[in-house]
């Protein structure tokens, strides 16, 4: 029974743009801060170096759809599916690039932070899961275009040639998830014995911890992604892989970009201090100019309610005059923001 004509290439769109243009904003900011309150590190500059490459790979993704990337295979003609696949084939290299830089970048964080400490072991299991990511990614990448006996093969079905067996083309893609959601796993764990020994105050250890732990998130990405790619590889879908990847390369699109943006988080602890101060300071400010207010209506009430006192009294007047000043003072813009220390020196 021939399927509907469907296109479901906008899910491949939508969800690979608005996270790739979230990491985007996320790793700029981070740019920033490191510029203001630290300095650039290798780990900034890997991360950078993600972002180009998910960006290659999105224009990749609308090149690919624009194709016929969505649709069920009957539908398109031979004309199509070689530059289909071929878009579809380049946008795979650099998303699997963009996600091994971003792990090595996070690799590179941590070892940042681990600079001058005796936690040898956890030093040197760092370095070996940034091995490990580059080589396990690197051979999935070049057996994108070594599975056929000509290169060209790879995209153009039409021409003549053999190719691996569907089987080690399906064994290499969960090879590749599930090593991605292993190493995914392993990084947000590491900041539990990275910061049990840091000299900072416990609030300040969960937050951190909380941050960068965030990364089993993109772990859970890649299970379903793996599971996902697995299926569309797999029985009567292999036969229609036009339709049956878009889910499977969506889930990969958001996990690369999710990751970018996971790991970026915790350096913008610095650069968003002065927010949530100034924000926790209008709304302390608030709060403490609304009890003055309403202990002052809970006392007019009882000056006006109690017998034999009569008109209140001139000190009473003055009182409430202060209580209103002060009211007025609490919600002003210069009292809103933090106090400034007068540098002035008195001659």
């Amino acid at each position: 029974m021939t399927p509907p004509d469907v296109d479901i290439g906008y899910k491949l769109l939508v969800g690979t743009t608005v996270t790739f243009v979230s990491a985007c904003v996320v790793v700029v900011l981070r740019a920033v801060a490191r510029i203001l309150y630290a300095s650039l590190g290798w780990d900034d500059y890997m991360m950078l170096f993600a972002v180009a490459q998910a960006l290659v790979a999105t224009i990749c993704d609308f090149l690919a759809v624009n194709h016929g990337l969505g649709r069920h295979m009957v539908y398109l003609t031979k004309k199509q599916i070689p530059p289909l696949m071929f878009w579809d084939y380049l946008g795979q290299v650099f998303c699997v690039n963009a996600l091994t830089f971003a792990k090595i970048s996070i690799c590179l964080s941590y070892l940042r932070i681990l600079r001058g400490s005796h936690q040898r072991t956890l030093r040197v299991l760092c370095i070996v899961t940034a091995v490990l990511v580059f080589a396990v990614n690197t051979v999935v990448i070049m057996s994108f275009y070594a599975r056929c006996n000509t290169t060209h093969k790879s995209w153009d079905p039409y021409l003549p040639g053999t190719c691996w067996p569907a089987a080690t083309e399906t064994g290499l893609v969960i090879l590749q998830g599930s090593f991605s959601a292993l190493t995914d796993y392993f990084l947000s764990a590491v900041p539990i014995f990275l910061f049990k020994d840091l000299q900072i105050s416990r609030k300040n250890k969960i937050v951190l911890c909380g941050l960068m732990s965030l990364g089993a998130v993109t772990g859970i990405f890649a299970t379903i992604r793996t599971v996902e790619s697995g299926e569309s590889l797999t029985g009567s879908s292999a036969s229609d892989s036009t339709y049956t990847t878009v889910m499977g390369l969506t889930w990969a699109g958001m996990e690369r970009n999710i990751a970018m943006m996971i790991a970026s988080v915790p350096p913008l602890r610095p650069l968003a201090e002065p927010v949530v101060r100034l924000t926790s300071n209008t709304f302390s400010n608030l709060i403490s100019s609304r009890r003055t207010q309403n202990s002052y209506e809970l006392g007019s009430q009882a000056t006006i309610q109690s017998p034999g006192l009569g008109t209140p009294s001139k000190h009473y007047a003055s009182a409430k005059q202060a209580a209103l000043a002060k009211d007025d003072r609490s919600t002003s813009l210069e009292h809103i923001l933090p106090p400034q220390v007068n540098t002035t020196s008195v001659v």
